[in-house]
């Protein structure tokens, strides 16, 4: 008997990273970068608290500064590349945004990196932290949105 093992190559893309985290003051938090050192050593983020709505969702992957990346093209003599499925990447970061939200006892997650490319997204990892929940001290304002 051989095994038999499948490796599967994710589609050239723009690397990206996304985390929940829990904030002692706002409860979930959800952020977002383009990957790579420098974003990183720029602390280029972008944040929001679910429950996100498309409109957040959409700003997250708009905000850092370097999120023209995604829109492929070309800047000057550097070609970026194909447009990635912004779609996918938004339903991604509105489903971990969800996930942070109902589920408490994720005290951390960790999509690192992601590839974002014209037909979908590819999350290579995820990391993450399970504790006792904190009491989340924004339960009455979070039922108001």
């Amino acid at each position: 008997a051989h095994d038999l093992q499948i490796q599967r190559m994710a589609p050239p893309g723009v690397a990206c990273f996304a985390a929940t985290q829990e904030d002692p003051l706002f409860g979930p938090v959800v952020s977002f970068r383009i990957g790579g050192m420098v974003p990183e050593l720029l602390q280029d983020y972008a944040f929001r608290i679910p429950p996100l709505t498309n409109e957040d969702a959409r700003a997250l992957v708009q905000g850092p500064q370097a999120s023209p990346l995604l829109l492929g093209g070309q800047e000057g003599d550097v070609v970026v590349g194909p447009p990635v499925d912004l779609a996918a990447l938004e339903d991604l970061l509105i489903r971990l945004g969800q996930l942070a939200d109902h589920l408490p006892e994720v005290s951390r997650l960790e999509l690192n990196p992601i590839i974002a490319h014209p037909r979908g997204v590819a999350v290579l990892r995820a990391t993450g932290s399970v504790a006792r929940p904190q009491i989340r001290t924004d339960l009455e304002a979070r039922r108001l949105l």
